[in-house]
This record gives C-alpha cells, sequence and structure tokens, in this order.
C-alpha cells in the first residue's frame, strides 16, 4: 500500500490547522478520504514524527496519533486540500512515495491534532 507523507518541519513538526473530512477508503493499493459527494482524494500524512502515522496492512487500518481507523471509518480532523499537478516540484516528490497511480487530482493532508470520528 502507497503511503504519501506531506513535509512538516521536523523540529516544530507544525500541522496546518484548517478542517478536512471524509471516509477513509482502501482501493488498489492506495489510501484515499472519500468525499460526501462521492469524489475519492488521495490522503496524505505528516512526514515528522514519523510514528505518528502507522499502517497495517494486514488488519487495513490505519493508526494517526494512537488512534485506529478501519477503512469505512469517517474522519474530520486538522489539515488541507490542494490540487495535485504531476509538473510541479513540490508534487513530483509525492510520485518518489508510492504508486502514481494512487494520485488523484486532490490531495487532502490529513492531520493528527483535531482527530474526530462520526458524521
Amino acid at each position: 500500500t502507497s503511503i504519501f507523507r506531506y513535509y512538516v518541519d521536523p523540529i516544530t513538526k507544525a500541522q496546518l490547522m484548517a478542517s478536512v473530512e471524509g471516509m477513509f477508503v482502501w482501493k488498489d493499493g492506495c489510501i484515499y478520504l472519500k468525499q460526501k459527494d462521492g469524489t475519492y482524494m488521495t490522503a496524505l500524512f505528516p512526514e515528522y514524527p514519523r510514528d505518528i502515522v502507522k499502517w497495517n496492512e494486514s488488519n487495513k487500518t490505519i493508526e494517526l496519533a494512537g488512534k485506529i481507523f478501519k477503512m469505512g471509518d469517517y474522519i474530520k480532523t486538522n489539515g488541507q486540500y490542494s490540487k495535485y499537478d504531476p509538473n510541479s516540484i513540490n508534487d513530483i516528490e509525492y510520485q518518489k512515495q508510492g504508486s502514481e497511480s494512487c494520485l488523484t487530482p486532490m490531495l487532502v493532508e490529513v492531520g493528527t491534532i483535531s482527530l474526530s470520528t462520526g458524521n
């Protein structure tokens, strides 16, 4: 499974505080956040601290900041949405992290600070 990580300063580990939400979905080796309108967005996770995000391949669960989420779980947390541009210098880095087929036109940076579940 491809796990994509967005840049977080290794010293401050600061994350964006806007709000993102959706349902975790695993499909064809990719982790997405499915929006209420049915749109799939590639889920990106913070680069630091490295152990704050753990993927369990056999159970298809993701652990974020000590909380375990199954695929199909709804999440609301801090983060941001951004367009994916395969030609931009920043987004080329994602192509090196996992399968390029997992990268959707919209990306979602999933934060770990204000995690909550439920619709």
